[in-house]
């Protein structure tokens, strides 16, 4: 079974060594994926560099200007698609805040539960330690787990993780369609809404080595209204076909 690991990164030279050597120590069957969004600093050097000496198969694809969350890890369900043969494609962030020891967790989750999505949480365990972010990003987790789970009947603890597994029915839709800011709680939405499968396992995070976060003090506020409404939008939705 092959299995692709796409690892959104911008900017992320100080950290992206480390991310990928932690990699490196997976058993055989995974593939990893660097989608560089239009990084000014070596990150893309780095991925490809490091791709020629790694037991495994790594692919790099540049973006030519910095297009976003959304369109980065897009560009990997789009390749997974257009080359074939993927079981699962994960979400691994470049930043160092994820435990590549996670990811066969995932899997396996999917496997055993049959899942279409899996997310790694990292509050399903309250004594498990970890980085649980801020207290600000942690009332507005909770606000889109209430809101998720009001208007979909599904609860997931940590709705804005973006360590995650998705089996096919859910990455090949996303391949097609993706959301471009802030996609996480948005496409969590539409699987629920469309009646996919989804669960969670506990994970540990840790805080970022480098760069800052996509969403700044500034853009807290405007992050929650868009994706509120983008939500309460697709609930209006009718279910897809072939879903």
């Amino acid at each position: 079974m092959r299995n692709l690991i796409v690892i959104p990164a911008y900017n992320e030279q100080g950290a992206l060594t480390r991310t990928l050597s932690e990699l490196e120590g997976l058993p055989d069957g995974y593939e990893i994926l660097l989608v560089n969004d239009g990084s000014t600093d070596t990150t893309g050097e780095l991925a490809r560099k490091w791709s020629e000496t790694c037991r495994r198969p790594v692919y790099v694809v540049d973006l030519p200007i910095n297009s976003g969350i959304g369109v980065t890890v897009q560009t990997g369900y789009i390749f997974a698609a257009q080359h074939g043969g993927y079981r699962y494609v994960i979400q691994f962030d470049a930043d160092g805040q994820h435990d590549a020891a996670a990811i066969p967790l995932l899997i396996r989750e999917c496997e055993t539960r049959d899942l279409d999505l899996c997310i790694g949480s990292r509050f399903l365990e309250p004594d498990a330690g970890g980085f649980r972010s801020t207290a600000a990003r942690r009332l507005g987790i909770r606000f889109f787990t209430w809101l998720i789970s009001s208007l979909s009947g599904v609860r997931v603890s940590d709705p804005t993780s973006g360590l995650r597994c998705a089996g096919p029915r859910a990455w090949q839709r996303f391949a097609r369609c993706y959301p471009e800011d802030y996609p996480e709680p948005e496409s969590l939405f539409w699987c629920a809404r469309n009646h996919l499968r989804i669960g969670e396992v506990p994970v540990r995070m840790w805080p970022r080595q480098t760069g800052v976060s996509s969403i700044g003090s500034r853009g807290a506020l405007y992050y929650m209204i868009k994706v509120s409404v983008a939500i309460l939008l697709d609930r209006s939705r009718i279910k897809e076909h072939g879903v």
